[in-house]
């Protein structure tokens, strides 16, 4: 009797569920009694356990990696993660100024003069070599912004992978709904076809008119329309999967709900702020170690001849030190100072939008997992309802708009209880986000 129930109860609930959950955000809800979440590190769901639909039974045991195989693989075709990364390296490149004796290129000139008075009267020429000098502290300085603008990159990419990690899991649900919508869709069509064929036994025998026979083939078409679109859904779904991907659909072999992150304390937004008041503060020391241009040196040779200069080569050197000036100066260190203000300012609001982000993911969580709850208590006296109505339909006690009225009625709480499974998966989801956690992190 159990089993004729389970189906019919979801009669409603795919039209009500798809539009809404399939385009939740990254935090994405898990699907209607999918197996649990995809991203799964040791540590079992430590929250109330989501109860496992149809789909989730049927469906075996994913590897463990896989959405985390599937991150990478996303990660691999992002275009921000690349550029991200191609920008570490291009800052990273930096330190070939660092390790090199001068400050720049060095340089080569030269001159020649002639009198005008004739040929041979007198002429001159020389040639010099140069090359700017380090400042104290300065090369220090800038091996400091080299070190910290690498650290800043790499952790710009961590945060980009949590976001990325987001679209996935936004993804990833949306294809365990349509799973789950399609094994209910499976099952509503089965239930249907089986209260058909006892609708039309009961009318062959007379015990109902052919009126009522017919409401059972009226369930059998709606419940083959639902599956027709429950299959589309699903084929959509996994083609938005494997295109954010580029084809990898390691996750999509069985859903499994996320364990709960552990903590916090190395979220990626905080860290890619601190790493950026890290940047700024040693920019600062760069500006302040570099009050002037770098001074200059060169070495040069010279060549006189003609009759009225002194004939033969000589060999000098020259030296170059710009002075500080408040015009050059001043700006520079405004600059530096805003840049230092703007990433502190950030990284305190950092801090604020994640703790709220947290505390609200877990009042939203644990609001999820009491509706849950009710809903489960709602939708085991729905089925009991049922259980007892079907009895008494074949008992003649009850005509068939009866039995479609309290089927209605389990129809709508096993709804509702799919709608609750599905919010507290999002939930749990949404914590894990707002907590900074990514799959197989």
């Amino acid at each position: 009797m159990r089993w004729l129930v389970l189906p019919l109860l979801f009669a409603t609930a795919p039209v009500a569920l798809s539009p809404a959950l399939a385009q939740q955000t990254p935090l994405s809800p898990r699907p209607l009694g999918v197996p649990p979440a995809v991203n799964p590190p040791p540590p079992p769901v430590a929250s109330p356990p989501v109860r496992p639909g149809p789909a989730a039974r049927a469906v075996p045991a994913p590897v463990a990696a896989g959405l985390a195989q599937d991150l990478e693989a996303a990660l691999e075709i992002d275009a921000v993660a690349r550029g991200l990364a191609a920008q570490r390296d291009a800052v990273r490149a930096r330190d070939a100024q660092v390790r090199s004796p001068i400050a720049g290129s060095p340089a080569i000139g030269g001159s020649f003069r002639a009198d005008t008075r004739g040929v041979n009267r007198a002429r001159e020429w020389d040639v010099e070599i140069g090359a700017p000098l380090w400042l104290p502290g300065q090369r220090s300085a800038l091996a400091g912004t080299v070190e910290a603008g690498v650290a800043e990159q790499a952790r710009r990419l961590a945060l980009r992978r949590l976001e990325v990690a987001a679209l996935l899991r936004d993804a990833y649900w949306a294809v365990g709904l349509a799973e789950a919508e399609l094994a209910v869709a499976r099952d509503r069509l089965a239930t249907a076809r089986d209260v058909a064929r006892d609708l039309d036994r009961r009318a062959a025998l007379g015990d109902i008119s052919a009126t009522d026979a017919l409401l059972g083939r009226n369930e059998v078409l709606s419940a083959e329309l639902e599956l027709a679109r429950a299959e589309a859904a699903r084929e959509t779904a996994r083609a938005a999967y494997a295109t954010l991907t580029g084809g990898s659909v390691t996750a999509l072999a069985g859903i499994r709900p996320e364990a709960p992150a552990r903590s916090a304390e190395d979220h990626p937004a905080l860290v890619a702020a601190e790493a950026a008041l890290a940047t700024a503060e040693a920019q600062s020391r760069l500006v302040a170690a570099t009050p002037i241009d770098n001074p200059e040196v060169g070495l040069f040779t010279r060549r006189q001849g003609g009759n009225l200069t002194e004939d033969g080569y000589s060999f000098g050197i020259r030296l170059r030190v710009p002075l500080p000036t408040d015009a050059r100066n001043t700006p520079r260190r405004a600059e530096a100072e805003a840049g230092r203000t703007r990433a502190s300012a950030d990284l305190a609001q950092a801090r604020r939008t994640v703790q709220g982000e947290i505390a609200l993911a877990r009042v939203a969580l644990n609001a999820a997992e009491a509706e849950r709850r009710l809903a489960a208590q709602r939708k085991a006296v729905a089925d009991q309802q049922l259980a007892a109505s079907r009895a008494a339909f074949r008992a003649g006690e009850i005509g068939a708009f009866d039995l479609f009225r309290v089927r209605q009625l389990q129809i709508e709480a096993q709804a509702a209880d799919a709608r609750a499974v599905v919010a507290a998966g999002r939930a749990r989801s949404r914590l894990n986000q707002a907590m900074g956690a990514v799959p197989g992190g």
